[in-house]
């Protein structure tokens, strides 16, 4: 047997120069439900982990790696969107997060930026990579308008802290299925079909990053496009769509079908994206020209014209079968100081690059002064104080000139008006004769408490609040 040493001078970067370890991690419900999808749909194996407080979700996944966090502290009953609580769980069980995050060279993050058990593992599973050398990628998901301006709020902080930390982050939005067919039937079918969607996004994430293929493409690549975003206001920067099929079908049939894809059927996505990575996925039988009809195909149908990074590689388990993967990009906006000189006009308030800025004169043009004499209104003439005359001295009386000078007397103080005190022996005869007792009219309750709700934004309803009990809230009397 012919043994293979690597002795040249790139020996021992070998395996920095390809990668071949990556770890697809969900976190919360929403991350569990798409590695679900992963385990049951997807092909490859890929090393899968879910993390929960929920005991529920985590019995009823299919991923072999489970993880229940919080036992002793929530019971297994999750934390209820207490994020406060969710980041307590995640400090008591790190001894169980630190060795996920080892042996890796990228974790992707794949949760719900709405949820609480997701966003506080995904904070400290940040910061656990960074230390292990590992590149982290976050795959999130924005919750729908209709569940409520709180966990829209939440979920906005979270996308805010996230790209702060993390080497990119993808975010996907849940509204872009509100409108479609499966979701009007059922809103069940619009989350599972989300679920899908951010799976098949990870496992194209999971090629780019870390596969070998005709056609490679590097996490620099990634970065460049989903990393930008820090300090913007920018959401939603994400849209995806996958089609599979047999690699002798039309190609112009696999285009259609891949443009039709539930998260690109709006056309005003269109004006907002200004980059594509392609990953083409297939059997050994997947030559570079079929590859170059896909992405060439692909080019020619777009709307816009836009530069496309391309990947491709090859999977044994194809069975004859093509995958194709696309995800679009936001240009992020750039903040540049406003200027309002009157050189501007009508443009004083539109954002100018950087580059522009830069060729402004930095000295002002200069102007004639014009002699404007000052208004005769605005003079203030300082006048002098006035002396005030000598007394005049007045003749007293002998008699008065040998009395003291005394000062003026000062007013009486005000007194304040007070009842007379009853003599202690009248009080004494009180305390003994007479005594009082207090009537209760109603029955007196100690202020509620929410228990473990109680960090958790309350219960609107019409102006209600439903967290209180109804006899508060219609202002019923309760007798004793």
């Amino acid at each position: 047997m012919i043994e293979f040493t690597q002795d040249g001078p790139f020996a021992d970067k070998a395996d920095q120069l390809f990668p071949d370890r990556v770890r697809i991690l969900g976190l919360g419900q929403a991350g569990t439900a798409v590695c679900d999808q992963i385990v049951l749909h997807g092909r490859g194996t890929h090393d899968l982990w879910v993390f929960d407080s929920d005991q529920m979700t985590i019995e009823s996944s299919v991923v072999p790696n489970r993880v229940l966090l919080g036992r002793s502290l929530v019971h297994g009953l999750g934390c209820s969107g207490d994020i406060e609580l969710a980041r307590e769980i995640v400090a008591i069980e790190e001894a169980q997060l630190a060795p996920v995050t080892k042996g890796c060279d990228f974790l992707i993050l794949v949760l719900g930026l709405a949820g609480s058990t997701g966003v506080a593992l995904a904070e400290r599973l940040i910061e656990l990579g960074r230390e292990s050398g590992a590149k982290v990628i976050v795959v999130g998901v924005q919750p729908f308008a209709f569940e409520g301006t709180s966990r829209r709020e939440k979920a906005v902080f979270a996308i805010g802290d996230l790209r702060a930390e993390a080497d990119s982050v993808l975010v996907l939005s849940n509204d872009r299925l509100s409108n479609h067919p499966e979701t009007l039937k059922n809103i069940r079918n619009g989350f599972h079909l989300m679920n899908q969607q951010m799976a098949k996004t990870a496992q194209a994430l999971a090629q780019i990053v870390c596969k070998r293929g005709l056609i490679q493409l590097s996490f620099a690549d990634v970065r460049s496009l989903y990393g930008r975003y820090t300090g913007s206001e920018v959401l939603e920067n994400c849209w995806v769509a996958h089609v599979e099929g047999n690699i002798n079908d039309c190609t112009d049939e696999l285009i259609d079908e891949l443009l039709e894809g539930p998260l690109l059927r709006e056309e005003s996505i269109w004006k907002q994206i200004d980059h594509a990575v392609v990953a083409v996925s297939g059997t050994r039988n997947l030559g570079l020209s079929e590859v170059q009809e896909l992405v060439c195909a692909l080019k020619d149908r777009l709307p816009v014209n836009i530069p496309i990074a391309t990947s491709a590689s090859l999977d044994d388990e194809s069975h004859d079968q093509v995958r194709l993967s696309v995800l679009l990009a936001m240009t992020a906006p750039v903040l540049v100081p406003e200027r309002t000189t009157a050189e501007n006009g009508a443009n004083a308030k539109k954002s100018r690059p950087v580059t522009e800025t830069a060729r402004m004169p930095s000295v002002p043009a200069k102007v004639k002064p014009q002699s404007v004499e000052p208004p005769i209104a605005t003079q203030k003439t300082t006048r002098m104080p006035r002396a005030k005359p000598a007394p005049v001295p007045v003749p007293v009386p002998a008699a008065e000139a040998q009395k003291p000078i005394m000062p003026e007397e000062a007013p009486p103080p005000v007194k304040a008006i007070t009842a007379p005190l009853p003599a202690p022996a009248e009080i004494a005869g009180l305390r003994g004769s007479r005594r009082f007792v207090a009537k209760q009219e109603e029955m007196q309750f100690e202020s509620p408490t929410r228990g473990r709700f109680e960090k958790t934004h309350e219960t609107m309803y019409r102006g209600e609040n439903l967290d209180q009990p109804t006899f508060r809230r219609r202002g019923l009397k309760i007798r004793a």
